[in-house]
């Protein structure tokens, strides 16, 4: 296809997507000010919540949050802080105490972002989106599988079936998986830095098509975006989907190595009438205490 052609397809995508956006606007709203047209110049921040979809019978947790990222995009260093917060993070939220993993559940995402994401991270932002992991199996799936090279394998203890280390090609129903693994010594920071490793292939292998494929991809995006939860309007994102050449990931994620953040047990009920132990993290310098998390994001974000 000829450049004028793929040219005059993408302003029809363009055109397309708007009417798109427009007619889902109930369910995505724009940003508090009511620009639509975000300016990227200076930076963006926003909180990417993974969860639970229905995908291979994956659907054990609806309402809980299997990943949690902040997206912290610094332009003058074309890069973005990629930052894992921990879901077994014990968090106290006005006047409730829970894993940070049940925000959405509890329905306290604005107010995590109004108070405890600032003291965790030093970052601020009211903006935030929820990912059903089903999209991310689509998004996979069209941009035909990824590639991702696993350190060590990744062991399913229930069926034993084991994704073996070193480079992979994955598969959407693959990556709905790995992202959900966590049968490691590490635990939810082994399901975390796979994670990361997965966000960064799928990014890779998109800023790798040409300007056709990555219309072709947006538009089958589209219907998929519509039903996403949060304060995000993909429209503004259109634009800056079609000139990703120069950026890069700069991961932050935590793990017992830091020293920063120790296992714990806490009470909970069970029922009306019965309680039982579930494992949480804490910080080293005791619940509520996260003047050592929000140093160590700090140290390792880039400016």
């Amino acid at each position: 296809m000829n450049r004028k052609v793929a040219v005059i397809f993408i302003l029809l995508v363009v055109i397309i997507l708007a009417g798109f956006s427009l007619k889902f606007q109930r369910t995505f709203f724009v940003f508090s000010n009511g620009d639509g047209n975000k300016d990227f110049s200076e930076g963006t921040n926003f909180l990417v919540l993974g969860r639970t979809g229905k995908v291979i019978g994956w659907n054990f947790a609806p309402d809980l949050a299997d990943s949690i990222f902040l997206v912290n995009y610094v332009p003058k260093v074309g890069v973005v802080n990629l930052i894992s917060l921990p879901r077994d993070l014990y968090v106290d939220i006005g006047g409730e105490q829970f894993k940070l993993n049940e925000i959405i559940k509890r329905n306290k995402i604005s107010e995590f972002l109004n108070g405890n994401l600032v003291e965790m991270t030093g970052i601020k932002t009211d903006r935030y989106v929820v990912i059903d992991v089903d999209f991310v199996k689509q998004a996979v799936d069209d941009l035909g599988g990824i590639e991702v090279n696993l350190p060590s394998p990744a062991v399913d203890w229930a069926s034993g079936y084991t994704m073996p280390a070193g480079q992979r090609h994955l598969s959407g129903e693959d990556v709905v998986w790995l992202v959900r693994n966590r049968y490691s010594s590490e635990g939810d920071f082994f399901r975390e830095k796979n994670q990361h490793a997965v966000i960064k292939s799928i990014f890779e292998k998109y800023k790798n098509l040409g300007y056709f494929d990555k219309a072709k991809f947006v538009f089958k995006t589209m219907p998929f975006l519509s039903q996403l939860e949060g304060n995000i309007n993909p429209q503004e994102f259109l634009t800056p989907a079609f000139n990703l050449n120069n950026l890069r990931f700069n991961d932050v994620v935590f793990d017992f190595s830091t020293g920063i953040l120790q296992s714990s047990e806490v009470v909970v009920p069970v029922g009306t009438s019965s309680t039982s132990s579930a494992y949480i993290l804490i910080p080293r310098a005791g619940e509520k205490n996260y003047g050592e998390l929000k140093d160590f994001i700090q140290s390792k974000i880039e400016r």
